[in-house]
């Protein structure tokens, strides 16, 4: 199938399930149609913000989950982070149930080189929108004086090198591509090591959080007393489903299983806040105060 060809598909399945064909999405597709290769979401975002400059990463990431969903892209997880690509019955390719299955060998030195030069190639790109001035996460590609200060605080041992993340999470809110290189440079570690730490502890994110986090308790005692209601209502206000992340990157929503304060059920903890049963009007008042 030709790039043009499956670039035409490719929205004609979006109205098919009547989902609006915006700009971003459009530019989305278009890399997609036009890639010969499996791509991180940081190098769609940056492909895609070619065509759309007002594209965000976040957004990438929620129409990635969106295509996904509907079976037209496929995300296949490495030890570098997570890759996607056109499912295999529109490029040729096997499927990712196929591409899973294959034994796992570890990465060559030929293939980490692969996966620096992208990076640096990321990296130029976002330190041009820098420039511009057109960069909604700016704070992630600032300079690397503060990674070097986490590092020496440190003393650049690599024993520390899940504190040394925290540290970075605790900074940027999450781990971009290019610290965990920066890191892997400056520590001397490989950097498919670096990764793999990253991805296997879940409280370490590869993924861009909000500044605030929003955590809503669906346990049995919040559920009994209507906690779907007050989930609801959250994501009516923010727009975006649990698991996701405002464009704005204010805010990230959750669910949890437990917040250990059943009484005030239903709760919703904001930051280091807790709130039972909170009305949308109050919802709105507190998420207008978060700074």
């Amino acid at each position: 199938m030709e790039n043009k060809d499956k670039h035409i598909f490719l929205k004609e399945r979006l109205k098919q399930n009547n989902i609006k064909l915006t700009s971003t999405r459009s530019a989305i597709l278009e890399v997609f149609a036009s890639s010969t290769e499996s791509l991180g979401a940081e190098d769609i975002y940056i492909l895609a913000r070619r065509k759309d400059p007002s594209i965000s990463l976040a957004t990438v990431y929620r129409n990635l989950k969106l295509l996904a969903g509907l079976g037209l892209v496929q995300k296949i997880s490495q030890d570098s982070g997570s890759v996607y690509s056109l499912a295999g019955r529109l490029d040729g390719r096997r499927t990712a149930a196929r591409q899973v299955s294959r034994p796992s060998k570890k990465p060559e030195s030929k293939d980490v080189y692969r996966i620096e030069n992208k990076l640096n190639e990321a990296l130029r790109d976002l330190n041009k929108i820098k420039l511009e001035k057109e960069m909604a996460l700016e704070d992630v590609i600032k300079d690397f004086g503060r990674l070097d200060k986490i590092l020496q605080s440190y003393e650049f041992e690599q024993n520390n090198l899940i504190q040394i993340l925290l540290d970075i999470q605790e900074e940027y809110r999450w781990l971009p591509k290019h610290a965990l290189l920066y890191v892997s440079s400056r520590l001397d570690i490989p950097l498919t090591r670096v990764y793999g730490i990253a991805s296997f502890y879940k409280f370490l994110n590869l993924e861009p959080r909000g500044k605030h986090s929003i955590l809503v308790c669906t346990g049995t005692a919040c559920h009994v007393r209507g906690s779907i209601n007050l989930l609801q209502n959250i994501v009516d206000i923010l727009g975006v489903k649990p698991g996701d992340t405002t464009q704005d990157l204010r805010f990230t929503l959750d669910t949890v299983n437990c917040l250990g304060c059943c009484a005030l059920g239903p709760v919703v903890m904001i930051d280091d806040e807790y709130h039972s049963n909170p009305t949308g009007k109050q919802l709105k008042k507190i998420l207008k105060n978060c700074d």
